[in-house]
């Protein structure tokens, strides 16, 4: 059967005009009347909308062997639709549940991190930082920090495998010195002048822009664990939003690490806490080529230490006062 007595067929099946049918698909009178005589075929566009809007095949149209009227089940095309929609929703929520999942696990890890961290307390301690800062891959500089607190006074040395300096005798000294008494109220910093081949004398109080400055430079702090809580997230709010945040994309509750990159510096970085959960390594590498690596080391059993000297009397005749 030939498409215009297949469109003659469907009109009259439908009980339609040729201007009735005409309306259907947005055609006139006289464009169906040519169809139906054969002075015209309709255009694929137009045979599109025929089948469309009276839930016929394309292939019933279109093919002259196919006698018989091929409705389009709509029922099974809704339910097709519908299956397809239920398995895209399904996946979705599988997806949202692997997300919630690792987001708690995060949480906990996070969590258990901060309290145990949070929970150190030791009034004598001493920490060894040892850091390799690289501004090309090839080009790098080591520094090791000692910083060590007896009682009330905090003693920190940095040394410079670029910078070595020693005294007569050839033994190493630090390049800078910064020395803390809370009880007396002492604070300075000892920078050496390798043309003077002296340190040079700076009271950290006149550095303070105001009294609360100045109060806080003797406040007891415990270094460690301040390190540490400073290095990962440490209040709930940092917590919960750090647990929920795909940037922190590992976190190993075994090995006690994390992995994130940071979106404001543009940099990956790694921190790894000790056995203890007090921190152990931070590691950054910059998109840039620059990275970081600092590596802590800490001993805090009490009767390891001995009373902190004043580094002005250990260094009396080395130290020029120009404030």
């Amino acid at each position: 059967m030939k498409l215009n007595k297949k469109i003659i067929k469907i009109r009259k099946e439908n009980g339609l005009s040729q201007e009735e049918f005409g309306d259907k698909i947005n055609v006139s009178r006289q464009a169906v009347s040519k169809w139906e005589n054969e002075e015209a075929k309709p255009d694929i566009e137009k045979i599109q909308q025929i089948a469309k809007k009276f839930n016929v095949s394309y292939e019933y149209l279109l093919n002259d062997e196919i006698e018989t009227i091929e409705k389009v089940d709509k029922s099974s095309n809704k339910k097709e639709t519908k299956n397809k929609t239920k398995s895209v929703l399904k996946v979705i929520l599988i997806i949202f549940i692997i997300y919630l999942l690792i987001c708690i696990y995060k949480f906990v890890v996070f969590y258990r991190f901060y309290t145990i961290a949070d929970s150190f307390s030791e009034k004598n301690y001493a920490i060894i930082q040892n850091s390799s800062i690289y501004t090309k891959p090839t080009q790098g500089e080591d520094i090791t920090f000692y910083t060590t607190k007896v009682g009330n006074k905090i003693l920190e040395q940095s040394y410079s495998k670029s910078n070595i300096i020693k005294d007569e005798n050839g033994k190493s000294i630090p390049y800078s010195i910064t020395y803390t008494d809370i009880e007396r109220r002492e604070a300075y910093d000892l920078y050496y002048d390798k043309d003077k081949q002296k340190y040079v004398y700076n009271d950290r109080k006149n550095d303070m822009i105001n009294d609360e400055e100045i109060e806080e430079l003797f406040v007891d702090k415990n270094a460690i664990k301040e390190n540490t809580l400073d290095s990962i997230p440490s209040s709930f709010k940092e917590i919960f939003w750090s647990s929920i945040n795909p940037m922190f994309y590992y976190v190993d509750i075994l090995n006690r690490e994390i992995r994130f990159y940071s979106i404001t510096d543009q940099a990956y970085r790694s921190v790894k806490l000790s056995k203890d959960y007090l921190l152990e390594r931070v590691y950054i590498q910059a998109k840039d080529g620059k990275s970081m690596d600092v590596v802590y080391s800490y001993d805090y059993i009490q009767d390891h230490f001995k009373e902190i000297e004043n580094p002005i009397e250990t260094y009396k005749d080395k130290i020029i006062f120009e404030n």
